[in-house]
Parts: C-alpha cells; structure tokens; sequence
C-alpha cells in the first residue's frame, strides 16, 4: 500500500467523525485530507547491542505539509523481523497513512539481535533483546516529550502520544505501552532488566521525562505474559491471524524460522486481560494460518484494518465528535456478531446510502442500497471468518467487522 494506493481509497472516503485535543474539528483524523512530508535520519538515542556494538538511533519524523497546528497527536511505529532483521523505513507506508488523516508519525530504529544466530538465540537472549528494543522505543518517546519541553520543533500533544508496531515492533510497543513496575516480572527476567537500565531503558539521558502514552496499536504481536495488563494500562488495539504460527495468538511459542525460541501470549489473551482490567480495547482475529496476513494480500483488507485502528484512536482523541456524529457505537448495531449465518445491521433514523460486503481477500460479495433502518445478509454459503461491512452514508463511509463462526 503506497500513498497514492492511501488517497485513492481516501477520495471514497469522507468523514467518519471522530474533540478532546486542540485539533478536533469532526474532519481532522476522520478524513484522508492531508499530504504527508517527513524529515528522515533524526537522532535520538544511543545505545550498546547485544553484540557488544556502540550503535546510534535514528526515526524519521512525518507530518502533515503546511501544517500549522499547534499540537498534533504522534503515532510511533516499530517494524518486524524477529527482531534481527528490517529498517525503519519498512513502515514508511503506515506513517504516510496516518499523517495523511492529520497525526504526526515517526518510524524508529531499535537495536537488532546481533550475537550468533548458529545455533538460534536461547529465550533469555531473545528476553534480553526485547527490553533493548523497548528501552529503545522508551527513548524515541521521551525524545519527543524532551523536545515539546524545549525547542518544540515537532509540536507533538505530548498527552496524546500512541505507540504501534508489526510483528517484533508490535511486541515491543506492547511491553513500552503495557509493561510498568507495578507488574510481577519472572525471576530471570530482573537481572536482564536491570543491566538495561531498568524501567526507564538506557537508550538516552533524559529520564526526567517520562515515557506513559495514551495506547497501543498492536498488529500480531504479544506479551511475555498477558498478566503485565492492568487497569493503569492505556487503550489496546490488536489484530492477529488465530492460526499464526510465529508469534501465538494466545499462548504458544514465539518462533524465528520456524524454530520456538520464547513462549509468549498474544493478542487473544492480551485483549481478555484488557477487557477483565476494564480498560478500552479492541481485537479484530483472522482465522486461519497465516502471520500478518491482513498485511500481505488484499489492499481492501489492509485499508480496512488500518481504518478500524484510525476509527479506534479518533474515539480517543475525539470522543465528543464521536459520540455525536459518527454512524457507530451509540447509532449502529450489527447482530449477532459473532454470527453463525444471518445477521442485521440496524442504523435507525441516519441516512445510509448503500453497504457493501466485503470478505478477507478484498472481494465485494454484494452491494446493497437500503430503504428504512435494517438490512439482513446471508453468510451461509459463505466461510467462516473475518467479513468487512463498507457503509456509506451522508457523512462519510464507516468500516466494520463481522465475525462468520
């Protein structure tokens, strides 16, 4: 998915209307309205790997062209590679798409595995390289929060700071945003802890900034141990494949090559522990085998997913808007969901002028304008699995999932 991929499903989509923050106007953050321009290769941290090497860090900073507000919300985002391979730039295409609604976007080196690979690293290494990583994502957040105390070149709300990440990047956003002092740590794990800096991280000097964010975005990634979350969390959104086999969806070994390095808990568990500590979360699961598969086919697939986690962090930032305006939450109902076969979507008074069915590979299985307030579909004939609901209405165009069982 490029850009131009990003403006061209943006032209079919208006507002999905998400006021909390300075910026919220009902269109910022619910529109694909803006231009995406990046400043690339900004240090902000430095730190020793586990190989023994001195390596400088570096992010590539995106924000909206000509912008002038004063206080943007940041998305910080991570790349996979089973933490000994990718580059930031691996996630140019998901800063692009954020700040293309009005964020502001970073993608951030962390420091890879780079002891020997023959045999693989043991689960204490691969521990050992995790903390790294997130003492790594630490620093780029209190290098922002650093920067709006001073000089303010990013005009970032450092209120409103979300962290994200695929795969490795999605594990290690998860332990910066959910892994805290207040949580009980394996015995093993306090000694690795402390020779990396402890909480804070050793990846920069300026620990008199603090590193809390507002959530989390996490695309198949897990947890040490999904009991890390607690009602002091922040917000949690998950998508993961139930089937996928190198990082698990619930309990189950983390894998590199097709090899188990580290049991970790996943998404599934994460979300469960998000819902008992009462804090807002949300998954969306894939059936079937796969890692990251709603990354690797299907553009109307990827589109989707990543609208539901625009939709997901506008309900944050912009709750006001959100409750008043969007066809969502409070408006519309979709049940059953999950669904054996039938369900109906019901939307009350709101014009809705036509819905579209779409399932997992992007295909548009039927397309609908209804009269009145509800419309029924037929998945009988259908697979189980993940199936996109495309509503348009006077207002823009909403995405939803329906789960097939």
């Amino acid at each position: 998915m490029k850009l131009l991929q990003l403006l061209t499903f943006a032209f079919f989509t208006s507002s999905l209307s998400f006021g909390q923050v300075a910026t919220c106007d009902g269109s910022r953050y619910a529109s694909f309205s803006y231009i995406p321009s990046s400043s690339t290769g900004i240090l902000y941290g430095n730190a020793t790997t586990y190989g023994g090497s001195n390596q400088d860090l570096y992010l590539d900073f995106y924000e909206p062209t000509g912008d002038m507000a004063a206080e943007r919300p940041l998305v910080i985002v991570a790349f996979g590679g089973s933490f000994i391979s990718g580059t930031r730039q691996d996630m140019d295409w998901m800063c692009e798409y954020y700040t293309a609604l009005g964020y502001t976007a970073a993608t951030i080196d962390y420091r890879l595995y780079d002891g020997p690979l023959f045999p693989l690293p043991d689960s204490v290494a691969m521990t050992e390289e995790v903390l790294m990583a997130v003492s790594d994502m630490k620093a780029a957040i209190r290098f922002f929060k650093e920067d709006a105390a001073t000089s303010n070149n990013y005009r970032v709300d450092t209120n409103n700071i979300f962290l994200g990440g695929i795969s490795a990047g999605a594990i290690t956003a998860a332990h910066a945003a959910l892994l805290d002092s207040n949580d009980v740590i394996e015995a093993y794990i306090q000694p690795l802890l402390a020779s990396n800096g402890g909480w804070t991280g050793n990846s920069s000097t300026n620990t008199q900034y603090t590193d809390n964010v507002r959530g989390v975005l996490n695309f198949s990634g897990a947890l040490r141990k999904s009991s890390y979350v607690d009602a002091n969390d922040p917000a949690v959104f998950s998508v993961h494949d139930d089937g996928d086999d190198v990082v698990p969806y619930a309990a189950g070994a983390a894998s590199i090559a097709g090899f188990p390095i580290i049991n970790m808990e996943g998404s599934f568990l994460i979300d469960q522990e998000a819902q008992n500590a009462g804090i807002t979360t949300e998954l969306i699961t894939f059936p079937g085998t796969g890692h990251v598969s709603y990354f690797q086919g299907s553009n109307a697939v990827a589109d989707s997913v990543l609208w539901e986690s625009a939709s997901f962090l506008y309900d944050i930032i912009c709750p006001q808007y959100a409750q008043l305006s969007e066809v969502g939450e409070s408006a519309l109902t979709i049940a059953p969901n999950p669904t054996e076969g039938t369900f109906t979507v019901e939307w009350g008074e709101q014009k809705v002028q036509s819905i579209q069915l779409i399932d997992a590979l992007g295909s548009v299985l039927t397309t609908v304008k209804p009269n009145g307030g509800t419309q029924t579909f037929d998945l009988n004939a259908f697979a189980t699995g993940v199936y996109f609901l495309r509503i348009e209405t006077m207002n823009g165009v909403q995405v939803e999932t329906v789960q097939k069982m």
